[in-house]
């Protein structure tokens, strides 16, 4: 970076060109917009030094959709993305996506133009002006404005370190359009490489409580390990595994962290079953490693836990505000996932060596052999027409193949998909597990296939959650995303009928909850994209696989029985969630 700056001494620059620049110096590689005249001076520099820099604009169209793409983008990646949106409604449209990026722990540094710094003021009132800065503040780590071109490198420099580190999540920052068409000289504002920035060290924990969680794990009866988000994030999935398999504990996850070992792994436990609460329920120490123990873990409490009286808590998090959050921590470490469950792991070995499986892990698998083989007879009849949503993961499992990136999208199709879609490994598995954001599923594939264009990506996606972000089909088809979306058809708003009759023991159809006929398949062509259609799972297969040859992005329309999707497997589970069981 030296040499460049070196070679441009003297000339002068425009914001745009600097902002690009920075982007460029923190390793960034696409930059997510809809285009507008506010950041033309963006987009005229990355025209000129795209090709040089290695960086491309990717448009969506609309500026949520767009977030989700930038947010699962980072999940794949595990680095930052950067999104654009412009001044006023743009900035308004990206606050939705950003508030999902948020809950999720998502690195995304949102950019917003504004208007001339001279009119930017709501009360003047001037078109498209908004108190962005405010709008943002609330979800995000880090809200500013970007007053003087010379402050553009700063900021951006502040915004990568603040999106990644602790608890990593998105960061914004706006810049007037009369900053981006400012010039001046690049020695006046110095554009540092990203290694130069001190963001990418991973933090270990204090040596004293690494070592009294060791001596905790290794002195415990019956231990167990469970992963929430964090693990992931921080890529500690390996170590968690290595630790596993030295103490020969059982591994469990929340919904939103499978993958941490892969389903089927002997160590292993779906988050919705019963060796999973079993387990959770008669472990005397638990390793909770990068999650709050929030509302999907019934608060880390009784019923689903023991008592914090005669179960030991042992909490790493990077966010210290998140030990003790919910139950008392016994021994609480702040620090990296990834770093300190090796610091753990290390210290374990020193204390006992490698074990074989626990005993009691034999006496709950035969739990759950009981409750699988209900599960695979409620799914077995492949040529039943409309088919049982939980078919669909079925086929899915078999056709594709195992380094596949999965993304599910939707309120029953998640349930279903938590009990029959086999979760293969790290970072391949993505949902708003926090947010419970509907609409995502279309633009996470999307960008979870440009963060690895090499490897199959899929969403299974209800209907209600599809028809928010469908218009992103025609982005699909302009950027040739070969993506397979794969939608369950009910008709209805599925969970919501749940929720009726739970609450009323009747549907509403006053509320709105059935939809009109819709076929995605059609719409999917219309859009440019391949359309299949499919009432049973036998049908399903070979729709898969001509959307998969079609090598286009595919839409499979797929009828699901709209009675059985009301209550999908673990529905008693969610209702108890959502309940306020353990609060």
């Amino acid at each position: 970076m030296a040499g460049v700056a070196d070679e441009m001494s003297g000339m002068s620059l425009s914001g745009g060109e600097l902002l690009v620049r920075s982007l460029h110096a923190q390793g960034v590689r696409h930059l997510w917009a809809i285009p507008d005249g506010t950041y033309m001076p963006v987009m005229e520099a990355l025209e000129r030094l795209g090709l040089e820099l290695d960086m491309e604009l990717v448009v969506f169209d609309h500026e949520a959709a767009a977030a989700h793409a930038a947010d699962a983008y980072t999940r794949i990646t595990g680095g930052p993305a950067v999104v654009l949106a412009c001044a006023g409604p743009g900035a308004a449209n990206l606050v939705s996506g950003i508030a999902c990026a948020a809950d999720e722990g998502s690195p995304v540094i949102a950019i917003t133009t504004a208007r001339r710094a001279d009119i930017d003021y709501p009360h003047l009132g001037g078109m498209q002006v908004l108190d962005q800065t405010g709008y943002f503040a609330p979800v995000t780590k880090w809200s500013t404005e970007v007053n003087h071109w010379k402050r553009i490198p700063d900021v951006v420099r502040h915004a990568f370190r603040v999106a990644r580190e602790g608890r990593p999540g998105p960061v914004h920052f706006e810049i007037p359009e009369d900053v981006l068409r400012a010039t001046g000289e690049l020695a006046d504002a110095p554009v540092w490489p990203g290694e130069q920035t001190g963001a990418t060290a991973s933090v270990g924990g204090d040596a004293g409580a690494v070592r009294d969680a060791a001596h905790r794990l290794v002195d415990a009866t019956f231990p167990v390990i469970h992963c929430g988000g964090g693990t992931w994030r921080s890529g500690a999935s390996d170590a968690v595994g290595a630790l596993a398999e030295h103490l020969g504990c059982l591994v469990t996850t929340w919904p939103g962290s499978r993958g941490v070992l892969p389903d089927g792994h002997p160590l292993g436990a779906p988050p919705v079953s019963p060796v999973a609460a079993l387990a959770k329920n008669e472990a005397d120490v638990v390793l909770v490693v990068g999650s709050r123990l929030g509302e999907l873990d019934l608060w880390g409490r009784p019923p689903l836990w023991r008592s914090s009286d005669d179960q030991a808590l042992v909490q790493i998090d990077s966010d210290a505000r998140n030990l003790g959050l919910n139950r008392p921590v016994d021994v609480g470490i702040v620090g990296d996932a990834r770093a300190v469950v090796g610091q753990v792991f290390d210290e374990v070995r020193t204390l006992t060596p490698a074990r074989p499986p626990h005993p009691k892990l034999e006496e709950l698998r035969a739990f759950e052999r009981d409750w699988r083989a209900e599960l695979d007879a409620l799914v077995a009849d492949f040529t039943r027409a409309p088919m049982v949503p939980g078919q669909i993961f079925e086929v899915c499992n078999d056709v594709f193949p195992d380094d596949a990136v999965f993304v599910q999208d939707g309120g029953n199709t998640c349930l279903w998909a938590a009990h029959y879609h086999r979760a293969r490994g790290e970072r391949q598995v993505l949902w708003t597990s926090n947010a419970g954001h509907l609409g995502t599923g279309l633009p996470f594939a999307l960008g979870a296939k440009l963060a690895a264009p090499e490897r199959p990506v899929y969403c299974v996606s209800g209907d209600s959650a599809f028809r928010f972000n469908i218009q992103e089909l025609e982005t699909a088809a302009r950027l040739g995303l070969a993506v397979v979306v794969v939608v369950v058809v009910d008709g209805a708003w599925g969970m919501e009928k749940a929720a009726q009759l739970r609450s009323w023991g009747r549907d509403a159809p006053w509320f709105g909850i059935d939809h009109s006929l819709v076929r995605f398949d059609r719409v999917a062509e219309a859009f440019g994209c391949h359309g299949e259609h499919a009432e049973s799972a036998d049908e399903l297969r070979g729709a898969l696989e001509r959307a998969i040859a079609s090598g286009r992005p595919a839409v499979v329309h797929a009828v699901v029985d709209p009675a059985a999707n009301v209550t999908p497997p673990g529905t008693d589970v969610w209702a108890m969630a959502r309940g306020g069981v353990g609060r």
